[in-house]
């Protein structure tokens, strides 16, 4: 015994953990000159496959049975677990973190595989999981049954339970109040529960954070230039903001700025995009680079990528084929680069919605060529939806200005509403708006002001373009009710019916005066 004891203490364990070994109900059957061999030979032979006498003191603590089992069984095992689908490597790192496994039989093993394939999940994910967690192998199949249906109650799909615990696996670990506490404690931070729940199925590691450490990610955000309604806005849409380092996250900051934003820049994009985070720096240099041989200069896609942060997140190959579609359109590439430059929200659009965009155009009294060079001028009006520049184009019309959509083009960008209140203030003063002169309802706002006295919003008060259109739309329809009375067969048969009525009343008057 004593040698015992002097070998348990040259490797490294304390006189508590020794005897809590050599007490072990799995271990103290053994004659102590038994447990010595077994003790020498098990430890050499962990340390000779790839294990430290750090993780052999942690794994025979927690599974001391391990100094019972042969240097063959060991063997055996991690034989065994190959053929499963592991790697040695795998084994030596799960068996680190679960030694339990050592004792298990390899046909348990199996089953347990077979079982979850028939929860939803494919072999390969099983190994994955218990790669990650494998302590899966210590959960009764009953138990992960519960815990899917559980879930599922909380607002989850069987469907979202598989796809988040392939992910997140210790989810099978955590209680199904501990669930629930995580979802209220969330929601106090500023989500409601629908958010909590999208939040969870696209980042499964928000349970496994602590709330003292979401509230601090909250607060050190806050201190770059946030505010705490940015930071819950744009974790609902990247969740896994809540697992970067804030060091990380500073650094981007910086390395952004030595790519020509400023910081406030940075602080806009990534509110409207916040998974430029993720993104590496050296991903975003190639971006850029790339974009410059398609005909960009590098200030041009820092601008671009100001107002459409998007950008980084397209493949070159989509980009070039939506340059290639455009020019199908009736564009050449240097209209297209010149485009994007002016509006680059055109790379988020589909080439479909393009067309479509140009047949309904069409259809308000332009040809395809009008509507080509128009949105060279304004490609915005890709963005604008049909009613919007029906609108605008329809008003035009109204005071005999349809060509100006071809021949200025960026003066649709204003407003129907101000350029109606303009044209009523002008005729109001004796002043008719015709192509000659039309650019008097374009002139820059505060010029507008200085020459003629009256600001933005009187000019609108004044002339209400909404209430001209209620009124009008009322007019029409009232001319509409007459027209469609005068051309039917009811007016006739109703004229015909009054005239007999009033002919009959007549006679009746007729034959009363005379008795």
């Amino acid at each position: 015994m004593e040698e015992l004891k002097k070998i348990f203490k040259e490797i490294g364990y304390t006189e508590e953990e020794m005897n809590e070994i050599i007490n072990d109900h799995g271990i103290r059957s053994f004659k102590p000159e038994t447990l010595l061999e077994n003790v020498k030979r098990n430890y050499s032979f962990f340390l000779s496959i790839g294990y430290s006498r750090e993780d052999v003191i942690k794994m025979t603590k927690t599974f001391p049975v391990i100094y019972g089992l042969s240097i063959d069984t060991i063997k055996q095992k991690i034989e065994d677990m190959e053929k499963l689908g592991y790697s040695k490597e795998d084994v030596i790192k799960m068996t680190k973190s679960f030694p339990t496994i050592y004792g298990y039989s390899i046909d348990n093993m199996k089953q347990k595989i077979e079982d979850m394939e028939e929860l939803g999940y494919s072999k390969e994910d099983v190994i994955k999981m218990t790669k990650t967690l494998p302590a899966i192998y210590g959960y009764s199949i009953d138990n992960m049954k519960q815990k899917i249906e559980d879930i599922e109650k909380l607002g989850y799909s069987k469907e979202d339970v598989i796809k988040m615990t392939k992910s997140l696996p210790q989810i099978y670990g955590l209680s199904i109040d501990n669930i629930k506490q995580k979802i209220e404690d969330i929601k106090k931070l500023g989500y409601n529960r629908e958010d909590v729940i999208k939040m969870t199925k696209i980042c499964p590691t928000i349970y496994s954070y602590s709330i003292d450490n979401m509230k601090q990610k909250i607060e050190d955000i806050e201190k770059l230039g946030y505010s705490k309604e940015d930071v819950i806005k744009m974790t609902k849409t990247l969740p896994a903001i809540y697992g970067y380092n804030i060091d990380n996250i500073r650094q981007k900051i910086e390395d952004m700025e030595k790519l020509g934003y400023s910081k406030e820049d940075v602080i806009k994009m990534t509110k409207t995009l916040p998974a430029i985070y993720s993104l590496s720096i050296d991903n975003m240099k190639q971006k850029i680079e790339d974009m410059e041989k398609l005909g960009y200069s590098k200030e041009d896609v820092i601008k671009m990528t100001k107002t459409l942060p998007q950008i980084y997140g397209l493949s070159i190959d989509n980009m070039k084929q939506k340059i290639e579609d455009i020019e199908k359109l009736g564009y050449s590439k240097e209209d297209v680069i010149k485009m994007t430059k002016t509006s680059p929200q055109i790379y988020g659009l589909s080439i479909d919605n393009m067309k479509q965009k140009i047949e309904d155009i069409e259809k308000l009294g332009y040809s395809k060529e009008d509507v080509i060079k128009m949105t060279k001028t304004l490609p915005a009006m890709y963005n604008y939806s049909i009613d919007n520049i029906k609108q605008k184009i329809e008003f035009y019309d109204s005071i005999d200005l349809h060509s100006l959509a071809i021949v200025d083009a960026k003066q649709l960008m204003q407003s129907t509403s101000l350029s109606y209140a303009r044209y009523m203030y002008y005729k109001d003063i004796g002043i008719n708006i015709d192509e000659t002169n039309y650019r008097k309802l374009f002139m820059g706002q505060k010029q507008f002001e200085q020459q003629y006295g009256i600001t933005k919003e009187e000019l609108l008060a004044r002339y209400d373009y909404q209430e001209y259109m209620r009124k009008k739309n009322t007019q029409d329809l009232g001319q509409e009710v007459v027209d469609v009375l005068e051309n039917t067969e009811y007016l006739e048969d109703t004229e015909e019916t009054i005239g007999a009525h009033e002919k009959d009343e007549t006679s009746q008057s007729s034959e009363n005066q005379s008795k």
